[in-house]
């Protein structure tokens, strides 16, 4: 199987709920949403083919058992293969995605970040069959008026991501989450931007 793949790195998780946690990389190649905040543009076309063998070679360079596979957008491209081949190897393997294109794979961790553009395909911006599998879901939040595409339905948490560590986005949810606590609503800045690490 052959992956058109961005990058392959070790750092920790900065962002969401497995924030903090030592993690290997595995940016795939690619994307269906030209958002204008996006923070890894170069994943969009930035690619090189690589093998399964290859990726598999390259992960099993570091010592984490997490695996984050991510993009661009990685549903672009066939997950199951990669995804069995990490937990053959006993990785824990969680996978990112904007929530448009569907695919059926059960990672250990799945991620939901619905974006603006995304509402070109579905009304809530996201496959509604994520609703009932997704981990967590993201929204990155640019203005205020983006807390108003999210999907009240969504019973998992709900991480809510200032664009580029804005502090007066930051204090803005805050504020909402005083006025109008959720019991699924979170608050989490990008720590790896914050310490600047990769």
């Amino acid at each position: 199987m052959i992956y058109n793949v961005c990058e392959v790195f070790y750092s920790l998780q900065g962002e969401g709920l497995l924030q903090g946690l030592p993690m290997i990389f595995i940016r795939l190649a690619g994307c269906n949403l030209m958002c204008e905040f996006c923070d890894t543009k170069y994943a969009r076309d930035k690619g090189e083919k690589k093998d399964l063998r290859e990726i598999i070679k390259e992960t099993e360079k570091y010592p984490a058992k997490w695996v984050c596979i991510t993009g661009g957008e990685p549903f672009l491209q066939k997950l199951s293969p990669l995804l069995d081949a990490l937990k053959k190897r006993e990785y824990n393997v969680s996978v990112e995605t904007n929530g448009t294109i569907w695919q059926d794979i059960k990672p250990d961790w799945l991620t939901v970040s619905p974006k603006r553009e995304g509402l070109l395909y579905f009304k809530y911006g996201y496959d509604e069959r994520f609703l009932k599998i997704a981990n967590e879901f993201k929204y990155v939040i640019t203005e205020r008026k983006d807390l108003k595409l999210i999907d009240r339905r969504i019973k998992a948490p709900i991480v809510l991501q200032p664009v580029d560590n804005n502090i007066e986005i930051a204090k803005y949810i805050v504020n909402i989450l005083k006025k109008h606590p959720k019991e699924n609503w979170y608050l989490r800045m990008q720590i790896h931007k914050l310490i600047d690490i990769k």
